[in-house]
């Protein structure tokens, strides 16, 4: 079976006889065939070179990306590790401080009710040395005294 299309067998029939068009190879010579194929495969060859030398570039590429993201990612651990140490230890010393600051109000606070005993204590011994010298001085609670004797 032959590779002519009909619309080539059309415009071949001149003086009623069939023309065939010839393949490129038969008509080309086989040094120029050559040539353009040996071009052809050494731009390919180049293409593939070329491709194989970016997918290098690309695997290097994202080694060291790989790399700067662990790098980056182990940087900002040791960061948040030391925020965070910041943080417990600047509680703990508060609550060193305010439990200091709470012994040392406790303290007050019974030195306080001490004194206010004290004080209670002073103001009711008044009151009854004062109840006594009212009693002694009063008049009137004489009198009354003498009339109930």
């Amino acid at each position: 079976m032959s590779s002519v299309s009909k619309q080539e067998k059309k415009e071949y029939q001149g003086s009623g006889k069939v023309e065939t068009k010839q393949p490129k190879i038969m008509t080309r010579p086989l040094p120029e065939i050559l040539d353009e194929l040996e071009n052809y495969i050494e731009r390919v060859e180049e293409a593939v070179n070329q491709a194989q030398a970016a997918a290098k570039e690309s695997k290097e590429a994202a080694v060291q990306a790989r790399i700067s993201g662990e790098k980056a990612a182990e940087a900002a651990k040791k960061a948040a590790e030391a925020a965070v140490a910041k943080i417990k230890e600047e509680f703990a010393k508060a609550v060193d401080t305010l439990g200091t600051r709470v012994s040392g109000l406790e303290s007050e606070v019974d030195t306080l009710k001490e004194k206010i005993n004290q004080e209670v204590l002073a103001v009711d011994r008044a009151f009854l040395a004062l109840k006594e010298k009212h009693m002694e001085e009063s008049p009137f609670l004489k009198n009354q005294e003498l009339r109930h004797e």
